[in-house]
């Protein structure tokens, strides 16, 4: 018997530890979604919220699956943020999803300046969890903790939008120039919605 109502507490005790559990996932997503809105709300672009329904499972590039589409505006090339900074770009839209390749993937080029010194250069991924700003000088003004903003340079992302902090300072094998290893702001690994910018 007592065995018995061990295993039916042991039954309950589960229950309300998924229901906790639950819960804890509903209050971290409305934190998320109230951030998003804020940002949304304070933010001088026209932005289409949207939900990570799926990644890339290759290890050779880095891109994720939104639930928005052309439906609802959203087209290649628009730039991809989340209220913390860059995370990717429009690659492809269908109707209702699009395509989204995030800075971690080698192939995409962003122009991009120290905020403090205004020294420009140009981050691409790594397919880790850093980035790497190239075409620095060989005396650059760039110090670790410089904060790294995209410049607007080429046009392909709008003006100020934060890209990450610099980590490591390295030299080319030329020895002619410099790179730095950027930690980007955002964390790619686990982003769960972002935000399109539309206009």
């Amino acid at each position: 018997r007592n065995f018995i109502q061990n295993e039916r507490l042991k039954k309950e005790i589960d229950l309300l530890k998924n229901k906790l559990n639950a819960r804890d996932e509903i209050d971290l997503e409305n934190q998320r979604l109230e951030n998003l809105l804020y940002f949304k709300q304070k933010s001088p672009f026209k932005l289409t919220a949207a939900r990570v329904i799926g990644r890339s499972s290759d290890s050779w590039s880095s891109s994720i699956i939104i639930d928005k589409g052309s439906y609802n505006g959203i087209r290649p090339g628009m730039s991809v943020i989340t209220y913390l900074g860059l995370t990717g770009r429009v690659i492809e839209s269908q109707e209702h999803t699009s395509k989204i390749l995030l800075i971690s993937d080698p192939n995409l080029g962003v122009s991009a300046m120290v905020q403090r010194s205004r020294q420009e250069g140009l981050i691409s991924g790594t397919l880790g969890s850093y980035l790497i700003m190239r075409y620095l000088p060989e005396e650059p003004d760039i110090k670790i903790g410089d904060v790294v903003i995209t410049s607007g340079l080429n046009g392909t992302y709008p003006k100020g939008l934060l890209i990450g902090a610099v980590v490591d300072i390295g030299k080319e094998f030329s020895g002619l120039s410099r790179y730095a290893i950027i930690k980007p702001a955002v964390e790619l690994s686990s982003i769960e919605e972002v935000l399109v910018i539309v206009q």
